[in-house]
């Protein structure tokens, strides 16, 4: 083997390494875009405690269509909301994962009053072999109190950046 093809394989192989370590760091960041008893949009993070465990934090503002018209929607900003969620995360095939846990979200609707959502949280998520992830996943919650009482179906798809 000539010392040019050595260097190749000695640099391809440095690579692949760089780039393996680059998949397997441990935090998330990006954004979810939701859409339930309100749009959603949220700064969204993620952090591995463990092999399968992780912390979700996601922080953003709530919208509501202010006319109802659904053909013509005009939103508007309703509050200031930060959720939170505990999973636990399973590898299914290649880089399709699965995840579930408890969550919780706390509102500030109409930017004066308080809320609160206690629920759970289930999804999927594809990393690529380039540093970022999609997801779709549900976040059900119950507002026990609040403005806005009852339940919130709140669903959202986004795109987190792995470092």
């Amino acid at each position: 083997m000539s010392i040019a093809m050595k260097r190749l394989l000695i640099t391809i192989l440095a690579l692949s390494a760089l780039s393996s370590a680059v998949y397997a760091q441990d935090n998330f960041a990006g954004i979810r875009l939701g859409y339930g008893a309100a749009f959603t949009t949220e700064l969204s993070a993620q952090r591995y405690m463990g092999d399968i465990t992780r912390i979700e934090v996601d922080l953003g503002l709530r919208y509501r269509d202010r006319y109802g018209d659904r053909e013509n929607p005009s939103y508007y900003p309703i509050g200031l909301i930060l959720g939170g969620s505990y999973q636990w995360h399973w590898f299914l095939l290649g880089g399709l994962g699965a995840y579930a846990g408890p969550a919780i979200q706390f509102s500030l609707p109409g930017w004066s009053r308080f809320g609160l959502g206690i629920g759970g949280q289930l999804g999927v998520d594809y990393q690529f072999n380039i540093p970022f992830q999609v997801f779709i996943d549900w976040r059900p919650l119950y507002l026990p109190f609040g403005p806005y009482k009852g339940f919130d179906p709140n669903g959202a798809v986004g795109i987190r950046y792995n470092f």
